[in-house]
């Protein structure tokens, strides 16, 4: 008789990655059908709208690539994909709607300012449930982990790349959303800035702060040269913060192999 209890370990995960594709492929409905949506709302036609949903789905398929390239059983070691992660991905599809109105720039200066503001902050809301939700069930892990914090990251830079078209501020607000690229990259290079950090309350305060800054710089409410201004202190905040962590990470670059 031919031993099969090899494959069995395999099982639980196969059912994982079978539950990220159907979350992803729903999410990425849910993108291309939201960023048609708000392309409607914003007063577009329907050439416009579709360019949007085109642009949403681009911008989703690539996320999905990513997702899908860090599932590996080390990095979760569960035998279900839980709810914490498909809330995740439901933020990154309305971040990915968000991101298709950036094919018609000008439909963000004109229309898209109250929608977007008001999308941002859902997902802004929803960034407290996730986590909640993998300790909740006992479902926390490094994919999950990871997975919430590159959300982050492409909320910052949709957002700012949205407050730019919205004439907000500069290009140069883009920074922000660019800073955590530049450091992973930087991380190849040298590493030293591979090595894990502590907890830290002021890196969850800064984050917070930097989110909820970005959803008031969408509203109407805030016009130059004030919103300028905001964005301005915000990214200044930002680069300290990671100036901070990587002195912290360079002063221990003895300990890292």
């Amino acid at each position: 008789m031919v031993d099969l209890s090899f494959s069995k370990p395999a099982r639980p995960f196969a059912r994982v990655r079978l539950q990220v594709v159907c979350a992803i492929a729903c999410a990425g409905a849910i993108a291309t059908g939201g960023a048609y949506g708000l392309g409607q709302a914003a007063g577009m036609g329907p050439r416009a709208a579709l360019a949007c949903a085109a642009l949403a789905a681009a911008f989703w398929l690539a996320g999905a690539v990513l997702v899908l390239a860090g599932l590996k059983p080390v990095y979760f070691p569960h035998d279900r994909l839980g709810v914490a992660n498909v809330v995740t991905l439901w933020r990154g599809a309305c971040i990915a709607a968000m991101a298709g109105l950036l094919a018609v720039p000008q439909a963000v200066a004109q229309g898209g300012g109250w929608l977007l503001a008001g999308l941002a902050a859902i997902v802004l809301a929803l960034d407290g449930v996730d986590g909640w939700a993998a300790r909740r069930a006992g479902l926390t892990s490094r994919f999950g982990a990871r997975l919430d914090v590159e959300t982050d990251v492409a909320f910052a830079l949709v957002t700012a790349a949205l407050a730019v078209a919205a004439g907000k501020v500069g290009v140069w607000f883009l920074a922000l959303g660019l800073l955590r690229p530049a450091f992973l990259g930087a991380a190849h290079v040298w590493p030293a800035l591979r090595a894990s950090l502590p907890p830290s309350t002021r890196r969850r305060v800064v984050a917070g702060t930097q989110m909820g800054a970005q959803v008031v710089l969408l509203a109407p409410v805030l016009t130059p040269p004030v919103s300028g201004l905001v964005g301005a202190v915000v990214l200044a905040v930002v680069v300290m913060s990671f100036a901070v962590d990587i002195r912290a990470l360079w002063a221990r670059r003895g300990q890292v192999a």
